[in-house]
């Protein structure tokens, strides 16, 4: 199955040169909750970096492909991945201009970066940022499966997020098809989903805790609950995300397994019809034809 899923996807991985607007973006800008808003401020405060970390390793690597496909997939998913980080570092101050301490959490993932570059392999450093990117896929999964999620956001970071994760689909199989070609060892990729799994949860969970405490939010527990239900009941994001994270493990797992390319259309075909992110955030939420979304 995986050999055959690998020949799917590439045609999708477009790089797009966009810019959003991100002034006045509210303190709580998910949900106008504190908890829940936290809670993306951490995941998403080490994106720069992160993005930059996987460029490099995936470029490093890229003079190891014979498969011409996956030679261009990869600079086009470098391209991506370039404009990902920039819009995230003006995300980044927008949110600190609230006194949200963000790159408080970005440094504490670069700390992380840095010690692992030191103890871990070339080969090593590509598993786990295919393991990564198998994290943004799956998160990526369940907004495009989810749409009304973005219901709750701001819609101004709503729309940058939504390309985010748009062309984080698009691109879902690249660099772990870089790493299968360069590398391929099934022990490495487990053991590089394992230290990305430790990460993960550290920045996202840890991280969140410190931003709700230097908010003042800390003991706010109807926001915790608010948060509880949307990561574990409604719609229970973290739920969702485990069944698209277990199969990584399985010997011949590949990211386009699960083939949800339909999924991201609606947002494609209307910005393809109008170049306008907004009206293309605003079809993919409420799921309107593309046409009827342009006019």
């Amino acid at each position: 199955m995986a050999l055959a899923n690998r020949k799917i996807g590439y045609d999708e991985v477009l790089p797009r040169d966009l810019h959003f607007d991100m002034t006045d973006v509210p303190k709580y800008w998910m949900n106008n909750d504190p908890w829940t808003t936290h809670w993306w401020n951490a995941l998403l405060a080490a994106v720069p970096d992160g993005e930059r970390w996987v460029m490099q390793c995936v470029r490093s690597h890229i003079v190891k492909l014979k498969d011409e496909k996956v030679r261009k997939a990869a600079v086009d998913f470098i391209k991506q991945e370039h404009y990902h980080a920039r819009e995230h570092d003006i995300m980044n101050e927008a949110v600190a201009k609230h006194g949200v301490p963000v790159a408080e959490v970005e440094q504490a993932f670069k700390n992380i970066r840095g010690f692992l570059q030191k103890i871990l392999s070339d080969d090593m450093q590509l598993s786990m940022m295919a393991a990564g990117e198998h994290f943004t896929g799956t998160i990526s999964a369940v907004f495009v499966e989810h749409p009304e999620i973005f219901r709750d956001f701001d819609p101004k970071l709503g729309a940058m997020i939504a390309w985010h994760m748009i062309e984080e689909t698009e691109h879902k199989s690249v660099s772990f098809d870089v790493y299968q070609d360069a590398v391929g060892s099934y022990s490495k990729r487990i053991a590089g989903m394992i230290l990305m799994t430790g990460v993960f949860f550290s920045i996202s969970e840890y991280q969140r805790l410190k931003l709700v405490a230097r908010d003042g939010q800390l003991f706010n527990w109807r926001s915790a609950l608010k948060a509880l239900d949307f990561q574990f009941f409604r719609p229970g994001f973290m739920r969702l995300l485990f069944k698209h994270y277990v199969p990584y493990y399985l010997p011949n797992f590949h990211p386009w397994d699960h083939d949800n390319r339909e999924a991201i259309q609606v947002w494609k075909k209307t910005f393809d019809a109008t170049g306008d992110t907004m009206k293309a955030f605003k079809a993919f939420v409420e799921g309107r034809p593309e046409l009827e979304a342009a006019a």
